[in-house]
């Protein structure tokens, strides 16, 4: 895992994971926070926030959901000086977050226990991010890049001139098992594979030199695990697929189908981590399944 200098990963896993979910410190004339992480974490950015000594001006947040903006409110409440940067889309949730609370709780219970609940946002202090707007902090500038199929309200950021993709999760994650990076994809309900596959190209443009999923930390060679996020969506669609088109649309037979040849799935199934099987990766199967129902793919 890469730290370039002035960027610093701070982890803001739930319970006692590490290596779940990662919150970015760019620190330059502004500080900026990208995803700020579960609410219920908020502690550990707060912490972090004090022993680097700053105070945040820009909070960015690349979507709305509960593990990397719902620490959103807590921040703007903490520190009246900075401001929020979020998806058009995103920003009613920002300032009242009761409705996506309300989804979460729906979608997964496991999830947002582990989160928590989010608080709301003053609306003057909530600003709507238009594609491929820049913003300097400095030293540094950073570019924002509208990448739905994730979620419709997802963007990611570039950020110069270390060429560092903050891809949310618009790319999937890479987590560290046993010293190895591991990738894995996340598509939650409800996901969109053309947009995304699209997203993905869109990032290959900027042709990132290090990237940094929200899930988690920085790593090098940015272009080629934009490759495998492509590969392997497609090949896990097309497989899904096929399952689906059987009438074996169970997740639980599907995820043991794509041990078979997913190496990367395997080192995850081996940690046992509950948070990671019967979350992560579980609800990514769901979403495909879905968007597969839904003449999606």
């Amino acid at each position: 895992m890469e730290t370039p200098k002035d960027i610093y990963v701070i982890d803001t896993s739930p319970y006692e994971l590490k290596g779940v979910v990662s919150s970015f410190l760019i620190v330059d004339e502004k500080i900026a926070i990208i995803d700020p992480g579960p609410a219920k974490e908020y502690g550990k950015l707060r912490l972090a926030l004090e022993q680097h000594g700053v105070k945040p001006d820009i909070v960015i947040a690349t979507h709305v959901h509960l593990d990397h903006a719902g620490a959103t409110g807590n921040l703007l409440r903490d520190y009246p000086s900075s401001v929020a940067y979020v998806h058009p889309r995103g920003v009613k949730h920002i300032v009242d977050p009761s409705k996506l609370w309300e989804a979460a709780n729906a979608f997964s219970k496991l999830l947002s226990d582990a989160y928590g609940k989010p608080i709301g946002s003053e609306e003057k202090r909530v600003i709507a991010v238009e594609d491929m707007l820049s913003l300097s902090l400095g030293k540094h500038e950073i570019k924002f890049i509208h990448t739905p199929g994730h979620a419709s309200h997802h963007m990611s950021i570039i950020l110069y001139p270390e060429k560092v993709l903050f891809s949310g999760d618009s790319a999937g994650g890479i987590f560290d098992i046993q010293g190895k990076e591991v990738y894995a994809i996340t598509s939650p309900k409800p996901f969109k594979p053309k947009l995304y596959l699209e997203s993905i190209k869109k990032m290959k443009k900027t042709e990132p030199t290090l990237i940094a999923p929200t899930h988690f930390g920085i790593h090098k060679n940015g272009r080629k695990y934009l490759d495998i996020a492509e590969e392997r969506t497609v090949l896990w669609l097309n497989k899904i697929s096929e399952l689906v088109k059987e009438g074996k649309d169970d997740i639980k037979l599907i995820y043991n189908e794509l041990l078979k040849f997913d190496e990367d799935l395997r080192a995850i199934n081996e940690t046992g981590i509950s948070f990671l099987i019967n979350g992560f990766i579980s609800d990514t199967i769901g979403g495909m399944i879905d968007a597969i129902k839904n003449g999606e793919w």
